[in-house]
């Protein structure tokens, strides 16, 4: 693992960003477990000091991780929803982001694959979950009122789409092969097909 090179007097956001990205690489690298402080010092180009002073702990650093991810994703949503799109186009485009960001980057993959394993971040993925249903939900309540989506249950679509994309994840995490981008494409036209009017 290389260190992110050093530059001194950075804003804290700069800082902690390094040394996300630093956790990134460790734990793709040796997996949670097995990463140490140390070794994100090492990675970051930070001292301990540093990187103490932004966080307390690895599993903080990890938990930190995790929500950076997660504000990507939601981030890509509620963008694509006040950019005016059609609610299933920014569904669509919100699950593609997804889906590339995840299983085209090894290390997010590992560490994804991590955040199941570790009770803190597990309970941390099952409230983004939630999350990630609800905003689902709501954006398909949007299309039902527009007379974009079919007249369903928003929570069960929610829900159908959200379990689409982690059985997307799941499968191309455990084989390297697996053609996430054209499985998609047939599962969504799939989507079209059942939730348009």
């Amino acid at each position: 693992m290389r260190p992110t090179p050093m530059r001194r007097n950075q804003p804290p956001e700069v800082r902690r960003a390094q040394i996300l990205d630093a956790a990134l690489r460790c734990i793709a690298a040796k997996g949670y477990h097995a990463a140490t402080m140390d070794d994100l010092v090492q990675a970051s180009g930070l001292s301990k000091g540093s990187l103490y002073w932004h966080f307390d702990s690895k599993e903080q650093v990890f938990l930190a991780l995790f929500d950076r991810y997660a504000e990507e994703i939601f981030g890509a949503w509620r963008d694509a929803a006040a950019h005016g799109r059609g609610v299933l186009e920014s569904i669509r485009s919100g699950a593609e982001l997804l889906l590339r960001r995840l299983s085209g980057e090894g290390a997010l993959l590992g560490a994804w694959a991590e955040f199941l394993s570790h009770p803190s971040a597990r309970q941390r993925y099952a409230e983004v979950l939630r999350a990630s249903r609800e905003q689902i939900a709501e954006l398909l309540r949007v299309g039902i009122d527009r007379g974009e989506v079919r007249d369903l249950p928003a929570e069960g679509m929610a829900a159908g789409l959200t379990a689409a994309m982690e059985g997307m994840l799941l499968q191309a995490m455990v084989d390297p092969d697996f053609d996430t981008e054209s499985h998609w494409s047939v599962l969504w036209d799939g989507v079209l097909r059942g939730y348009a009017p």
